[in-house]
């Protein structure tokens, strides 16, 4: 059952939406309660906008329609606390700042199942299987995801790289053989090291696979096929992005299991294998 809070990520997304979506947003936010018992005409009355508009709100939050946003509203108003992402403040005690961050991490995860799409990560995984070389890429933090990824289909025998000079990984892309892959992760979705190399890639006719927050930026735009976790709203300690390096993480050790899981026997012999010889560096 999913969690993650469709009201957080309403919040999260408002600024970016267009202006007949932030209206019906902005009503929904405010009475959210109301709105689960309402037809989608007398939201959009309500709201000053028209039911065209929440239908394509509903879109842009990755909701399969106004019953479905009904329905995660109803989660929502049915706990007594709705979740959200905390920043840290001046004087916390380290109590409060191990709960704020126990809360962020956990509400950024379960956020994350908003928007998870069997189907979707059906396709990525065939993709990493289908994959002759894959090459991974993110800047700053994003680069610690991507190395992540790479170390774990190395295990598996795939030849995953996760180079951190943009430079060589476009000289790569270029030589790429057939089957190739490339994965960009950015948080922004608009990061320009990885933007450029999304249109490498394009240019030498290698499949992409994009990492990013939830909405509209330059990466969902470029992707072959795109993976989205939750975006945090805008706190002056960004206490949010802790959560969404989290989330990221756990993307790939979903994609990661779902490939293990139907490379079952293959992926056995290949993780035996692996901690055999890293067993074996550390004997003195």
């Amino acid at each position: 059952m999913t969690t993650g809070s469709i009201l957080t990520q309403m919040e999260a997304v408002l600024e970016q939406l267009p202006e007949s979506e932030r209206k019906a947003a902005q009503y929904i936010l405010t009475a959210s309660a109301e709105v689960s018992g309402l037809s989608i005409h007398a939201v959009a009355d309500k709201a000053g906008t028209s039911a065209a508009a929440i239908t394509r709100l509903c879109r842009s939050l990755g909701l399969s329609g106004f019953p479905d946003l009904k329905m995660r509203l109803s989660v929502d108003n049915a706990k007594p606390q709705r979740p959200g992402y905390y920043d840290i403040e001046r004087g916390e005690t380290i109590q409060t700042v191990i709960q704020k961050t126990v809360s962020n991490s956990v509400q950024a995860i379960q956020d994350t199942m908003l928007h998870l799409q069997p189907e979707l990560i059906e396709q990525v995984v065939d993709s990493f299987r289908k994959a002759s070389v894959i090459h991974m890429y993110g800047v700053g933090a994003s680069a610690i995801v991507a190395a992540d990824a790479a170390q774990k289909w190395l295990r598996l025998g795939k030849q995953a790289f996760a180079l951190q000079d943009e430079h060589l990984i476009a000289a790569a892309l270029a030589s790429a053989p057939p089957g190739a892959l490339f994965m960009g992760v950015s948080y922004s979705g608009n990061t320009k090291e990885v933007l450029q190399l999304f249109r490498v890639a394009q240019k030498y006719g290698v499949r992409t696979i994009g990492l990013s927050r939830f909405g509209n930026h330059k990466v969902s735009e470029l992707a072959d096929l795109m993976l989205y976790t939750p975006q945090a709203p805008e706190a002056t300690l960004r206490s949010g992005a802790s959560g969404s390096r989290l989330a990221q993480l756990v993307m790939i050790d979903i994609l990661f299991f779902a490939y293990a899981s139907t490379q079952y026997e293959e992926t056995i012999v290949r993780l035996g294998q692996t901690h055999e010889a890293t067993t074996f560096l550390r004997q003195s």
